[in-house]
């Protein structure tokens, strides 16, 4: 379809499609709700969700009037690829509420999400047998991704306006219209024909999509050359700071994959389908080096991630960061390769590049739901290996993390551990039935006291504090799994200078990448408590548990006085 032709569209088959969604959903909503067939089975729950989220939605975004069936069948097609993956991650929520699954239906959706938006670029063109090229990707990239934001919006304002109906005619004691909007059997068809209008309008004003697309473009136009400079200044100083004070501050790594990914998203705006004159030519050359240079930056971010990983080993974030950092580092290697090659022309050379990646991109999303890259397998198997290494006690495994995150192969090995410990390590047994616990924490006592590292030196605790200690842990949202935990410690100094001792608890949690502080200290006869910050990130590569069992106590005089005036102090 070219830019200048609008599109004939089957609206009362695309609205009807829409209300027949919202139905299907309907079902699946009360499915859920009432816990009844099929949502008591995860292989055949996610797939039919899949179902009926992507096979509507991809052919309200590809239908058009006289190539209906061509439409059809390729959607289909590529619906019926993506519910072999569905199928796998219901499998892997099974069985049913023997642990969380908001992580691994997050993960399938984003995952889902962008295979949809990368499949639907080419699904377009062939629907409507258009010739197939990279101008007409990069062209069906920016409509539909505008088309779907602007129809949610109006989802949205729909739902607002008829809030505004049914609390307006509630104030004059006519709650009829805001009881509906309470019902699902309501919301459910309504808000799914909106989201079909919406599609429906905005596809036939596609000059008006365009229109915004050329105001993205033009305030792009002004990023894309600040974020070369960003990165061409900072490639320059880092051989003075040296990596180690990138690595100090603890995101390192996600800062130079959020700069990549940022110059490579500004780069392919900008240039768009290949053309060589958003700039005059001097500024054009001027950019060459930064894009040249960004296979540094992944470079860079894939070495942070090894170190994390050869400390630590795999986990379900770290794979996802490998996975992103290797996807921008080839994306930064095929545009420094076109470079070198054409020099000026590299523009021309941008879609060959991109339709590759996109396809890269694709197979991985669909992959990353497969037994081929499980991560939650994987991550499990490295955290596995390092116990069975010495480097980590199985009894300080994180068990909440494996339970909340790794989904049923974390589920299964904690079964089997309960199973071959039971009767000869109890303790073990409680730790990790209080990690797969939804309840609160440990019956026996809110912390593991036994655990707890006292210093400077041993002392014994003044009266009171175990038990405001206890209380404020035991009534803290969310409450901790001391199984997630590594061993607490608890610091004995006087921070103010008063002769009075102050007492700090300190927790290192998840990933060893935060460490929680709390003051326990008295006034007027009462143990009282302050939340106390780290003022710097945690440096990657560090032990945290290490330097507080290890490192030197000291307290430090603040920066700042406090300010009075009258009986008002002011604190900074």
């Amino acid at each position: 379809m070219s830019e200048s032709t609008l599109p004939n569209l089957p609206r009362s088959l695309m609205l009807g499609l829409s209300f027949g969604q919202g139905l299907l959903l309907l079902f699946l909503s009360r499915a859920v709700d009432e816990e009844t067939w099929p949502s008591q089975t995860p292989a055949l729950n996610f797939p039919l969700w899949t179902f009926a989220i992507v096979w509507p939605g991809l052919l309200l975004l590809c239908l058009q009037a006289g190539n209906e069936l061509r439409g059809l069948t390729l959607v289909s097609l590529c619906t019926a690829l993506l519910l072999l993956p569905a199928a796998y991650v219901g499998w892997q929520a099974s069985p049913v509420d023997a642990f969380p699954v908001d992580s691994l239906v997050a993960v399938f959706v984003a995952t889902m999400t962008i295979a949809c938006f990368k499949a639907v670029m080419h699904l377009q063109p062939w629907a409507t047998r258009t010739p197939l090229g990279y101008a007409a990707l990069f062209t069906a990239s920016w409509r539909n991704f505008l088309v779907v934001a602007l129809s949610a919006l109006l989802v949205g304002l729909v739902f607002a306006v008829l809030l505004v109906w049914g609390l307006l005619f509630a104030a004059i004691d006519i709650d009829l219209f805001l009881d509906i909007l309470q019902e699902d059997w309501f919301l459910f068809p309504v808000l799914a024909v909106a989201f079909g209008a919406g599609v429906l309008i905005c596809r036939r004003l596609i000059h008006f999509v365009d229109g915004i697309t050329r105001l993205l473009e033009g305030l792009m136009r002004l990023l894309l050359p600040l974020t070369a400079a960003i990165v061409l200044l900072f490639l320059a100083a880092l051989p003075f700071a040296g990596l180690s004070a990138l690595w100090a501050t603890g995101q390192g790594t996600a800062v130079l994959m959020w700069l990549n990914a940022f110059m490579l998203f500004f780069l392919n705006a900008v240039y768009q389908t290949g053309r060589t004159a958003p700039y005059p030519r001097w500024a054009h050359r001027l950019l060459q080096p930064a894009i040249a240079l960004l296979p540094i930056l992944s470079g860079l971010a894939l070495y942070g991630l090894y170190l994390r990983v050869d400390q630590y080993g795999w986990s379900l974030g770290r794979c996802w960061g490998f996975t992103v950092c290797v996807l921008l580092a080839l994306f930064s290697l095929g545009y420094a390769w076109i470079i070198i090659r054409r020099r000026d022309a590299w523009p021309r050379s941008l879609g060959r590049v991109n339709i590759r990646m996109g396809w890269l991109v694709f197979g991985v999303m669909i992959l990353v739901n497969t037994p081929v890259l499980d991560f939650r397998a994987l991550s499990l198997s490295s955290q596995m290996a390092r116990v069975e290494a010495g480097e980590l006690d199985i009894r300080d495994f994180d068990y909440r993390y494996a339970w909340l995150h790794l989904a049923r192969p974390a589920h299964l090995k904690m079964q089997a551990l309960i199973e071959e410990n039971t009767g000869k390590r109890p303790d073990l047994v409680r730790a990790i039935k209080a990690a797969s616990s939804s309840g609160g924490i440990p019956a026996q006592t809110a912390v593991p006291w036994d655990r707890v590292v006292r210093r400077p030196e041993p002392f014994a605790l003044p009266p009171g504090l175990r038990s405001a200690i206890d209380d404020y842990y035991t009534d803290v949202r969310p409450r901790p799994r001391w199984g997630d935990q590594l061993a607490p410690v608890l610091l004995r100094l006087d921070l103010n200078a008063d002769g009075a001792a102050e007492y700090i608890f300190l927790v290192v949690g998840l990933g060893n990448q935060r460490v929680a502080a709390e003051c326990f200290f008295q006034q007027g006869g009462r143990w009282r408590r302050h939340t106390m910050r780290m003022v710097k990130a945690v440096p990657d590569g560090e032990d945290l548990t290490e330097i507080l069992k290890e490192g030197e106590v000291s307290s430090v005089a603040a920066r700042f006085r406090d300010l009075k005036i009258g009986n008002l102090t002011f604190r900074m």
